[in-house]
């Protein structure tokens, strides 16, 4: 039984380290993603929050000062130290008085939105 426990506790030490080094590499991945505005209007802003957050973190408009015209796209880049991969983003567009959504984008493998 003894015997038994200590194997047993082995093999948990070793998934625990595994673990623990894949949500490190995920942290310092590039976290990307690729939105192209197929709107008649210029996007100002855009934000970013994991999708299990429950809110919105608005302290970051990821955009950083630029806009997105009809038509054109950006890649928006998200630095944060977070192991999350999905992430639910907002954009803001001029003129409408709107924001647009999109829910679930996985951003550790390039995601992708195309406002509509």
């Amino acid at each position: 039984m003894r015997k038994f426990i200590v194997t047993s506790l082995r093999y948990v030490s070793v998934v625990l380290v595994v673990s623990a080094v894949t949500k490190v590499a995920i942290a310092g991945q590039a976290k990307t993603a690729q939105v192209t505005n197929n709107t008649a209007f210029t996007m100002t802003e855009c934000y970013a929050s994991p999708s299990d957050a429950g809110n919105w973190d608005m302290s970051k408009n990821l955009l950083a000062g630029q806009t997105v015209a009809p038509g054109q796209a950006a890649t928006l880049t998200i630095a944060d130290d977070l192991v999350d991969c999905q992430y639910d983003l907002m954009a803001v567009l001029y003129g409408v008085a709107e924001h647009a959504y999109q829910y679930q984008v996985d951003v550790c493998n390039g995601g992708s939105w195309s406002i509509q």
